[in-house]
C-alpha cells in the first residue's frame, strides 16, 4: 500500500469502533449528498408540452416524438405529454404544421384522404364528424372554455314540408378553473352553432356545463326567461357603469378611496303602442261640391227640311224665340278636421334612479413628538357647503330629474377610527422590515455557528483525542530508549510475580480464610 494512503487510513483504524461508524457515517452521507447534487444538476429537465388531450390527440403526438426518437413522459392521467424543456417550442410549432393536436375530434383534415369506394351515407356521416370537431375546436379556443364537445342530430330531408324535422345541437363546455360564464358568452356559443348548421335555429341549441346544469336551453318556453335576464343584465350594466363614472368623478373632487358611490336604477320594459284620433270642432273644410244649372227656351227652325238641312250644311233660319226659363242648384259638404298619430315608447326606458354617496372627512395628523410617534389624528367632518356642491355635481353626472322621482343622499361619515388612520399612529419598531430583515440575517449566523461549534467543534476534538500520540525520537537515543523500556518491563513482572507467590503462600498458610474470602465472591456474583 502507497505511503500517502497509509498515511490517511492508520490513523482511522486507530480510532475505537464507535468513532469509526461515526466518521464513516459522516463521510458517506457527504458523497450520497453530493451524488444527488450532481444527479440533479444533471438531470433532463422535463416540462409540458400539451396538457388536457383526448386520447387520439394524444396517440397521434407519441406517435409522432417516437418517429422523430425525441424522449417523453406521460403524465398520470394521460392527457399530458412531457418533453425535454429545450425541445418545447420547437416541438410546438412542428406539430402546429402538422394539425396537432386536433382539440377534440376529427375536422375537415378527414376529406384528405380520398376512398372512391366511399358511399353517400359515409360521406354524409364523415361530414357531420367534419363539422362537430370544427365546432368542438373553435369553441374550445373561447376565453374561460378548456374544452368543449359539440353533437349535432341532422335529419334527413324529405319529400314534404310538413314531414321534415329541424336539426338540434348540444354543446358540453368545461370551464377553466370553475369559472362561470356569462349570459353573453353562452348566447355567442348559440348563435356560433345555429350560425354553422344549415336550417338550425337557436331555440333548438342546448348548452351544458361540465355538472350537467343547462346554461341555455332554446324554446318557446324559455322567451320569458331570456327576456328577464336580458333585462336584468341592462339594469346591472347601467348601475355599474353609472357607478364608475361617479367614482371616478369623487375620486377626484375628495381624493381615492374616501368616498363611495352606489346607484339603483329601475327601469320600464313594457311596450306601449298608442292610437291617437283627435277632431276639431272649430275649424271646417269642404269636404265636396255640387253644382248644376239649367236654362231652356221655346222656338222653331226654317229651312229646307233634307239631308244637307239635318247635317247643317244649308244654313237655317234663325229661331223666333217665344219664351225661356233657367235652374240653378249648388250643394256643399262640410268635414269637421281630424289627425290620427300612433306612438310606440321604447322599450327599456329609465323609469327611476336612486344614489348614494358615502364621503370620509378629513384627518389633522399632530407633530411627532420626541420620542418619534405622533398622536391621534383629529377628525374634522365636511362642512354643509361641501356637501351640496357634491350632491349638485352628482345629479348633474345621473341626470336628474325630479319628475321620475330620482334620489340622491350624500353623506359625511367617517370611513375608519382615528386610531388607524392613515398618517396615525407609526408601527412598532420590531414590525419594521429593516428589522425584520435583519433579524433573519442574524437567525441564519445564529444557526451557522451553533452548528460550527456545538457539533463540528467537539466532533473534531473526539476524533483527535482518540487518536494514537505518536512521539518521535532522534535516532542516537533509540538503543537507550529501547533498554529503558525493557527494563521497566522486567521491573514490572518480577513486582507482579512476587506478589503472585506472596498471595500462594498466604493461601496455603491461610487456607480456611481464603476459601471464605472466595464462597463470599461467589454469593456476591451470584446475587
Amino acid at each position: 500500500m502507497p505511503d500517502n494512503i497509509k498515511k490517511f487510513i492508520e490513523p482511522f483504524l486507530a480510532l475505537p469502533p464507535a468513532k469509526r461508524w461515526l466518521v464513516g457515517g459522516i463521510v458517506g452521507l457527504s458523497i450520497a449528498a453530493f451524488a444527488v447534487l450532481i444527479i440533479v444538476a444533471n438531470r433532463t429537465d422535463y416540462k409540458p408540452l400539451f396538457a388536457n388531450l383526448t386520447t387520439e390527440d394524444a396517440g397521434e403526438i407519441v406517435k409522432k416524438l417516437k418517429d422523430q426518437k425525441v424522449p417523453y413522459r406521460l403524465s398520470a392521467d394521460g392527457k399530458a405529454i412531457l418533453v425535454p424543456a429545450e425541445k418545447v417550442y420547437d416541438l410546438r410549432l412542428t406539430l402546429a404544421s402538422e394539425g396537432l393536436p386536433q382539440g377534440g375530434g376529427v375536422g375537415y383534415e378527414i376529406f384528405d384522404r380520398k376512398n372512391f369506394g366511399m358511399t353517400e351515407f359515409v360521406q354524409k356521416l364523415n361530414y357531420q364528424r367534419a363539422l362537430q370537431g370544427e365546432l368542438s375546436r373553435t369553441i374550445s379556443q373561447l376565453a374561460g372554455v378548456e374544452q368543449a364537445r359539440v353533437h349535432l342530430a341532422i335529419p334527413e330531408k324529405s319529400l314534404f314540408k310538413d314531414a321534415e324535422k329541424p336539426p338540434t345541437a348540444s354543446v358540453v363546455l368545461k370551464i377553466k378553473g370553475g369559472r362561470s360564464l356569462k349570459e353573453a358568452d353562452v348566447q355567442g356559443v348559440v348563435h356560433l352553432v345555429a350560425a354553422s348548421v344549415e336550417g338550425l335555429d337557436t331555440e333548438h341549441v342546448t348548452v351544458l356545463d361540465g355538472k350537467g346544469k343547462i346554461l341555455s336551453r332554446g324554446g318557446p318556453g324559455d322567451a320569458t326567461a331570456k327576456m328577464s335576464a336580458t333585462m336584468q343584465e341592462t339594469q346591472r350594466s347601467f348601475e355599474k357603469s353609472t357607478e364608475d363614472r361617479l367614482q371616478s368623478l369623487l375620486d377626484k373632487v375628495v381624493g381615492s378611496g374616501k368616498s363611495v358611490a352606489r346607484v339603483s336604477a329601475s327601469f320600464n320594459f313594457k311596450q306601449v303602442e298608442k292610437f291617437e284620433e283627435r277632431y276639431d270642432p272649430e275649424s271646417a273644410a269642404v269636404r265636396s261640391e255640387q253644382r248644376s244649372e239649367e236654362k231652356g227656351g221655346s222656338g222653331a227652325l226654317t229651312g229646307v227640311p233634307g239631308v244637307q238641312t239635318n247635317l247643317g250644311r244649308t244654313p237655317a233660319t234663325q229661331p223666333q224665340a217665344a219664351g225661356g226659363n233657367s235652374k240653378s242648384d249648388e250643394t256643399l259638404n262640410y268635414e269637421v278636421s281630424r289627425s290620427t298619430a300612433r306612438t310606440i315608447e321604447p322599450v327599456g326606458s329609465l323609469a327611476k334612479v336612486s344614489v348614494a354617496i358615502l364621503v370620509d372627512g378629513k384627518y389633522d395628523i399632530p407633530a411627532a413628538g420626541k420620542d418619534g410617534k405622533t398622536g391621534k389624528p383629529k377628525y374634522t367632518p365636511r362642512t354643509p357647503d361641501e356637501l351640496t356642491k357634491i350632491e349638485a355635481l352628482v345629479k348633474s353626472a345621473v341626470g336628474f330629474s325630479a319628475e321620475r322621482g330620482d334620489q340622491v343622499t350624500v353623506a359625511n361619515i367617517p370611513f375608519q377610527d382615528t386610531e388607524d388612520a392613515a398618517g396615525g399612529v407609526k408601527d412598532e419598531w420590531w414590525n419594521a422590515p429593516l428589522f425584520l430583515s435583519m433579524l433573519k440575517n442574524v437567525l441564519i449566523a445564529i444557526g451557522f455557528f451553533a452548528l460550527l461549534f456545538l457539533v463540528i467543534r467537539p466532533l473534531l476534538k473526539s476524533l483527535k483525542a482518540g487518536m494514537p500520540r505518536t512521539t518521535f525520537v532522534p535516532e542516537e537515543n533509540v538503543e537507550e530508549k529501547v533498554r529503558e523500556m525493557i527494563a521497566s518491563q522486567q521491573k514490572q513482572l518480577a513486582v507482579q510475580g512476587a506478589s503472585q507467590m506472596e498471595l500462594i503462600e498466604k493461601v496455603k498458610t491461610e487456607s480456611y480464610q481464603a476459601s471464605q474470602v472466595i464462597k463470599n465472591w461467589l454469593d456476591k456474583k451470584e446475587s
